[in-house]
């Protein structure tokens, strides 16, 4: 098909029950674009857009192995689609469109948070990894801006890390901003036309991290298997910049460099169950303000609690898991951000019928806590979560039950127990049903609509107990014990329109029940 562009923006029908076919754009005879896509028609679910003003007032030819009538659907308009939806998340990022999975290059730089993801704009499912991007002030209220990085003949694009070069160690300049980020060569017949594997590659911003241009070679070569999403930070105490790099199955490996640019590999070190995005960063000691300890992290919430010296990372307990809930995953955290680790997960939510799927986490403070049984990571709210919160109603010491109906705005709900030895308090938020059971030691979910199984997470039930909920579109998080419970489940569409309704057989402290104010949280700004 040869389509003359007229305007800037190419749509593009998806209808989800089609097989996936393969697309192939050309301009001047150069490809510049492979897109695997649920092609759809005149019984299209949704319509999604490319950005093709690089070829504005050329021709276009679109190859691909389909009939030539579903090419006619395809056509040119002055705006990309704007995808309104009314129950989208009001505290939890999520895309315009489109699948999102693994938060990438998070840097604070200039009074800015950036937030880059991996994205595939053409579909509700995984695949075409671009970068698209975000930004913040407060890492509440985000901005939605233009896609950054797409795929080429290097592989789509893979997680990678961000870092402000303030010291112009690489010679691009004081405070670029440089990208780390894997090319995966053999995920798009692209890259396996020429033979490219996955590599570690480098991408450059000169304009506070708007357009991002990559760098002609590769910064790591090829190693092994699928070795990506290196994850770099400054070791001042050994005068280095240190990358951190998944390899394959459980392995990973340690790299230094005092340019940015060449790097000397230090240690290779295999973890059980521990995959993907790792991350290495030194945390303090909550309950022993004298002390720090480093933390290896990998995606799954999988950790390690050790030393580092600046070339090897030296475990110092058995692996630890952060997570009660297997929702969060491949979380990172922020580069440049002085006297806080602030961390930020992809949530894998499965419901796709605003046509984009998927959302970011809260951003999470991290600490650790020294318990009997070793160091555990510990989980906080942001102070600049706290400030956007109102408080709507307090219980009285010994009131047992409480019941409103949610106006549609997000809520967080305190509660606070003494140590029990029997009976409950239940919450009963839509179809989602959260109870907190005293003689069992743990706190279950149910939603008959989402869970084909109740979600059960252990508790001490020696202790005393305190518990946050955070209640959002589609979504709920949850911390406790101090930080040291944390976790997300997925709910229902329009739980925050539902009757709210706490009944309890046990005397609770306090509970607190807060409105998170969202007017304007998120901008389209593109």
């Amino acid at each position: 098909m040869i389509l003359h562009i007229s305007e800037p923006y190419l749509w593009l029908p998806v209808n989800k029950k089609n097989p996936e076919v393969k697309l192939h754009f050309y301009c001047n005879n150069t490809k510049f674009q492979e897109v695997d896509i649920q092609l759809g028609g005149t019984d299209g679910d949704f319509y999604t857009s490319m950005d093709v003003s690089r070829c504005l007032g050329q021709d276009v030819e679109i190859k691909g192995d389909i009939p030539q009538d579903m090419f006619y659907h395809i056509f040119c308009y002055k705006e990309e689609v704007q995808n309104v939806y009314p129950f989208r998340p009001q505290i939890h990022f999520v895309p315009q469109i489109g699948w999102h999975n693994d938060p990438n290059g998070l840097v604070y730089a200039d009074g800015v948070y950036h937030l880059y993801y991996q994205w595939n704009p053409y579909g509700v499912v995984w695949g075409n990894m671009h970068w698209g991007h975000a930004v913040s002030k407060d890492l509440i209220k985000w901005e939605h801006r233009p896609m950054v990085m797409e795929p080429d003949q290097y592989g789509t694009i893979y997680s990678g890390c961000g870092w402000q070069d303030k010291d112009n160690a690489a010679g691009f300049g004081e405070n670029t901003l440089l990208f780390f980020y894997t090319a995966s060569g053999g995920c798009n017949q692209w890259s396996v036309d020429v033979g490219n594997q996955h590599t570690q590659r480098l991408a450059i911003s000169t304009d506070g991290g708007e357009t991002l241009q990559c760098i002609d070679g590769a910064i790591l070569p090829h190693i092994t298997g699928e070795n990506r999403d290196p994850k770099i930070f400054y070791h001042k105490e050994s005068a280095a910049y240190i990358m951190v790099l998944f390899l394959d199955e459980y392995e990973f490996a340690v790299f230094r460099s005092t340019d940015l640019l060449h790097w000397e590999e230090t240690q290779r070190f295999s973890a059980e169950k521990m995959r993907e995005c790792p991350d290495l960063f030194e945390l303090s000691v909550d309950n022993d303000a004298e002390e720090k300890k480093w933390v290896f992290w990998s995606a799954d919430g999988y950790y390690l609690v050790g030393s580092f010296d600046g070339y090897h990372f030296t475990p110092e307990s058995e692996v630890l898991c952060a997570y009660s809930t297997i929702i969060p995953y491949a979380a990172q955290t922020y580069a440049g951000v002085k006297d806080r680790i602030i961390s930020l997960a992809w949530l894998r939510l499965a419901n796709d019928r605003g046509n984009y799927r998927g959302a970011m986490s809260l951003p999470t403070q991290l600490s650790l806590v020294k318990t009997d049984s070793g160091y555990k990571l510990s989980f906080h709210l942001l102070k600049e979560f706290l400030s956007y919160r109102q408080l709507y109603k307090e219980l009285e010491k010994g009131e047992k039950t409480f019941e409103t109906e949610l106006k549609g705005t997000a809520v967080e709900i305190t509660l606070n127990w003494k140590a029990q030895e029997i009976g409950y308090t239940k919450l009963i938020i839509g179809d989602t049903a959260v109870t907190v059971n005293f003689d069992k030691g743990n706190i279950e979910f149910v939603n008959s609509q989402i869970y084909s199984e109740v979600i059960v997470v252990p508790f001490d039930k020696k202790e005393s107990l305190n518990l946050d909920f955070i209640i959002d579109q589609e979504v709920i998080e949850f911390l406790g014990n101090n930080g040291l419970i944390y976790g997300a489940v997925e709910t229902e569409e329009n739980i925050l329109r539902k009757n709210f309704v706490m009944e309890s057989a046990v005397e609770i402290e306090s509970m607190r029940f807060y409105e998170i104010t969202t007017k304007e949280l998120f901008k389209n700004n593109f």
